[in-house]
């Protein structure tokens, strides 16, 4: 009894290690988008570094929608983009250091 229940043990650690893997495959950007994305609709971004899963770096866009859009750190367009958010967050930096 005590030979099958850590047999049955090991295969659901190895099955729930292999959906968390494919889970984890599921949320990389697998290629950029082809055009530009307007700055008046970003809110936000994250960076993707290539891992075992995710083949590309990518910069991830967040939108006032709630969509990623991902990105070739590569395009000036997108640095402009991740240059003028950090802009805006030593902006607030400043305005709550001062009270």
């Amino acid at each position: 009894m005590t030979r099958i229940s850590a047999t049955v043990i090991v295969l659901l650690v190895a099955a729930l290690s292999v959906l968390c893997t494919d889970a984890s495959a599921l949320s990389c950007c697998r290629k950029y988008t082809k055009g530009k994305i307007p700055m008046a609709i970003i809110k936000g971004f994250s960076i993707q570094t290539m891992m075992r899963n995710c083949h590309i770096d990518a910069v991830i866009l967040h939108t006032k929608r709630g969509s990623n859009i991902c990105t070739d750190p590569s395009k000036r367009w997108v640095m402009d983009i991740v240059h003028k958010l950090r802009e805006r967050v030593q902006v607030i930096s400043r305005k709550h250091s001062k009270d």
